[in-house]
């Protein structure tokens, strides 16, 4: 095995690119990383040995053989995806790439793109979904309006594949609304409205290899980077979260996997949103790729994209790896745009409050 095995991957410049390269810069063994990205701009901000600007996902062919290409240059020895498009196409083309990945079937990517066919699957299979319902026609609003009395209704793209768009979440308090703004999208047929849940914003992260279970790690979301630029006051982006310990999302996130892949392999991380009794319930599933904030795994000492390195070059595991809850409760990480992040205890945390709450600013 090479000392330092090569890895690509693209939208190196954007912040999952980013905190991809922190997190493999501490990996052992460290790879020689490969940053691609189709911004001039944003290829920039890469953090990568060698920085490569590719065509975009369209023609895919262009792009697959621009990969290949760099693959042979390069002599990568694994290919390690940052967004769900590239993940798919490493996975359909990765014996022509002719470098290793450690990723689920073109069909898993598809199935976890769809909110949709992913409610349905888990739905089926008796986990906790909330209420959700394909809107077609105006009629559809008017029926779930009609029937479902709480408020608000949650509107947002179903993500079906060749079809479904991300259009943002909006919180839609009546029928008017709520065909605005599917109007506003053009989105009969592609998007879904679901119940609206009031509690605690989870996630559960996980690597698994043919179908087992290697590591994970839950966390809270509590706080958002920009929360007024979208309807709902959440973005994709979280400004404070915490690890959490919880036996009930380590079960159905783990459930919720082999639910859509029983011999699945990579990463995955499930979503949930809690009702108003505290029960999580799960609102999507992202197959194949790490968020935008693995780093702060990392940075507390369990470097999953690591991990993946790993297993994909078939080496012995690194301590800290077990199944469920890598991590101790209560770890912050605090972070805004051009600022952090911070990782700390909440122990710490309260200190810190104390000291400074004892010696406030006169007016």
């Amino acid at each position: 095995m090479k000392k330092n095995p090569v890895v690509l991957f693209c939208a190196a410049g954007g912040p999952g690119g980013v905190n991809l390269s922190r997190s493999l810069e501490t990996a052992t063994p460290r790879p020689r990383l490969i940053g691609c990205d189709s911004s001039p701009h944003y290829l920039q901000l890469a953090r990568c040995h060698r920085r490569f600007l590719v065509p975009r996902w369209t023609p895919e062919r262009d792009f697959v053989a621009t990969i290949a290409d760099l693959v042979t240059r390069c002599k990568v020895d694994l290919l390690l995806p940052n967004n769900s498009l590239e993940g798919r196409l490493y996975a359909a083309h990765h014996k022509k790439l002719g470098a290793r990945v450690l990723l689920p079937s073109p069909e898993t990517f598809d199935l976890g793109a769809s909110k949709w066919l992913s409610y349905q699957k888990w739905l089926q299979a008796g986990l906790p979904v909330p209420f959700t319902r394909l809107i077609s026609r105006p009629q559809d609003l008017h029926d779930i309006f009609d029937t479902h009395q709480s408020r608000p209704i949650w509107v947002r793209g179903a993500g079906i594949p060749g079809k479904g768009i991300g259009a943002a979440a909006l919180p839609c308090r009546t029928v008017e609304q709520a065909i605005s703004w599917v109007d506003f999208w053009e989105g009969w047929g592609f998007m879904a409205a679901s119940e609206y849940l009031p509690g605690d914003n989870l996630t559960w992260l996980s690597v698994w290899h043919e179908g087992q279970l290697i590591a994970s790690q839950g966390r809270q979301r509590d706080a958002y980077i920009i929360p007024h630029v979208s309807p709902s006051g959440v973005t994709g982006a979280p400004a404070i979260s915490h690890t959490v310990s919880r036996a009930d999302i380590n079960t159905i996130g783990e459930q919720a996997v082999r639910v859509i892949d029983p011999a699945y392999s990579g990463p995955a991380f499930v979503d949930f949103k809690c009702d108003a009794a505290g029960a999580p319930q799960i609102t999507e599933i992202n197959v194949g790729r790490f968020g935008t904030t693995h780093n702060f795994y990392s940075a507390a000492g369990a470097n999953f994209p690591g991990l993946v390195l790993r297993l994909a070059l078939g080496l012995s595991l690194p301590d800290w790896v077990k199944p469920r809850d890598v991590l101790p409760p209560d770890l912050y990480w605090i972070r805004t745009l051009d600022a952090g992040p911070v990782l700390i205890s909440a122990k710490d945390l309260a200190r810190s409050e104390k000291r400074l709450r004892a010696t406030p600013a006169k007016p």
